[in-house]
């Protein structure tokens, strides 16, 4: 659609014309993007928190022992017996893991995967006994996995010989600092002294019940030949149930959980927010496009007569109606990049006096370009009614009647 330069110049001068008009539209417009670039950046922030505090410093997938389902062999004919064997016995070992851990490496969508050995342990300290998971795992992937490196807070990550890392929140509980030792005992009451090397914060509660080991040191420590699970963390987290069924797939002597069907709850809630998120939008633009469609098709009614004369002088209908739609794409770009400013001001004013929210906005060209791209949009469809209008007009009955 090629614009001629004396419709773009009567587009522009109608707007200044009707400064009070133009005015009340620009603002509708510039608030009407500020919110929403406002609020995406504060959805996504949360977001954004919400996954790192729950997922973050976790494993997005995990491999774990198959469910031994028991047959019966025989079948009684007349005896009714009762029998006490569950319907599903959990397998406490992968042996023949290797496979399993190689082709989950090789995939180009895992950005680490390390093997673990997981079990229950007992702290000893005088006559008190605290529960804790012990878990053994490969020190440069399992760091990847549970970020460490980032979450430690005292000593240095080394996982070697008897050394263990301990949650901030044990070492508080036990008065323990980094070179302290403790004995641990397993579930079997077998125990052995380790030495605490660092100690980390994972965010959590559940997550700060762990104490990190090396593997071979785990496997020695429960007696185990094989290891307890793979876990392995996705470069793309919202795609990791995706590949957990992919990899199930290939493998039917395993299970495979995702991130996804363990947080079901929190699913859910992202999927309100971003509802809620998306209805706000819907409003806000329902109201800016009606707003601009008031005031320019109450324009094309008090223009009608200028209308009328441009006609008669040899604006055809596509010219008169390509005024209300210039009208229409100025105020949405115009009123696009103010709401931009007014957002970035209601971001900048929301980090500095934030007071007791932990979380960052969410600031990206998505966040940024699609309130833009809707409003124009808004104000380019809103603006079809009075160029429609402009369009029909006849110049001999406007300058008759007009």
């Amino acid at each position: 659609m090629i614009v001629r330069p004396y419709e773009f110049m009567i587009a522009r001068r109608f707007l200044v014309k009707g400064k009070l008009q133009t005015l009340i539209i620009l603002t509708g417009i510039a608030f009407g993007v500020s919110v929403q670039f406002f609020l995406l950046s504060l959805i996504g922030g949360l977001q954004d928190d919400l996954i790192e505090r729950t997922v973050g410093a976790s494993p997005h997938i995990i491999v774990l022992p198959a469910d031994v389902i028991p047959v019966q062999t025989w079948k009684p004919e007349k005896e009714i017996r009762e029998t006490r064997e569950p319907a599903i016995t959990e397998k406490q070992e992968i042996l023949s893991w290797q496979n399993y851990f190689q082709y989950l490496k090789n995939l180009s969508e895992i950005k680490a995967v390390s093997p673990i050995v997981e079990g229950q342990g007992f702290i000893s300290k005088g006559d008190a006994s605290y529960s804790i998971i012990v878990k053994g795992i490969d020190q440069a992937e399992g760091a990847k996995i549970y970020n460490l490196e980032k979450n430690l807070i005292f000593g240095r990550l080394d996982l070697t010989g008897n050394s263990i890392l301990l949650s901030k929140t044990t070492a508080e509980k036990l008065q323990l600092t980094t070179g302290s030792r403790l004995f641990i005992q397993n579930q079997k009451g077998n125990g052995d002294l380790f030495v605490i090397t660092g100690i980390f914060d994972l965010g959590s509660a559940a997550a700060n019940s762990v104490v990190f080991t090396s593997l071979e040191r785990a496997r020695s420590f429960f007696r185990l030949n094989g290891i307890s699970s793979i876990e392995a963390k996705v470069k793309k987290i919202f795609e990791a149930e995706k590949i957990a069924t992919s990899i199930g797939r290939e493998f039917n002597r395993i299970k495979i959980d995702s991130w996804q069907s363990r947080n079901r709850e929190l699913l859910t809630a992202l999927r309100s927010q971003s509802m809620s998120s998306s209805i706000i939008q819907i409003l806000v633009v329902i109201s800016i496009s009606l707003a601009i469609a008031a005031v320019l098709g109450i324009s094309a009614i008090q223009k009608s007569r200028q209308l009328g004369i441009l006609k008669a002088m040899g604006v055809d209908n596509r010219g008169a109606a390509l005024i209300f739609l210039l009208q229409g794409l100025i105020l949405g770009f115009l009123g696009s990049v103010l709401g931009i400013l007014i957002g970035y001001g209601m971001a900048y004013a929301f980090v500095q006096g934030r007071g007791m929210v932990t979380f960052d906005l969410k600031i990206t060209w998505f966040n940024l370009i699609s309130p833009v791209l809707i409003a124009i949009l808004a104000s380019a469809l809103a603006s079809l009614i009075p160029a429609r209008r402009a369009s029909k007009l006849s110049p001999i009955e406007v300058i008759r009647y007009g």
